[in-house]
């Protein structure tokens, strides 16, 4: 896509953007639209919200499955390498 079209497309999609905030705010219709809207969205980003902190603890799960892993590997790492002698 060269510079001219992504310019097209930047300006037509601001000009869209900017109709539809104008038609919810300063049109009566619109404004009885984004009540009844707004609820929907509330509810959006509280998902994200809720998606994001799941996320969060399955990051802290992870890392700690890792370390648990980690640290029953470390004898026999260090059997592999020859850090240790074999006692058997």
């Amino acid at each position: 896509m060269d510079e001219r079209t992504k310019v097209f497309m930047a300006t037509v999609l601001s000009a869209a953007v900017g109709g539809v905030l104008g038609w919810l705010y300063l049109t009566e219709r619109g404004q009885r639209v984004k009540v009844q809207i707004e609820p929907f969205f509330d509810s959006v980003i509280d998902e994200i919200h809720q998606t994001q902190q799941t996320v969060g603890k399955a990051r802290l799960v992870v890392a700690e499955g890792r370390r648990a892993f980690d640290d029953v590997l470390r004898p026999a790492r260090a059997v592999a390498s020859g850090k240790l002698s074999n006692v058997g």
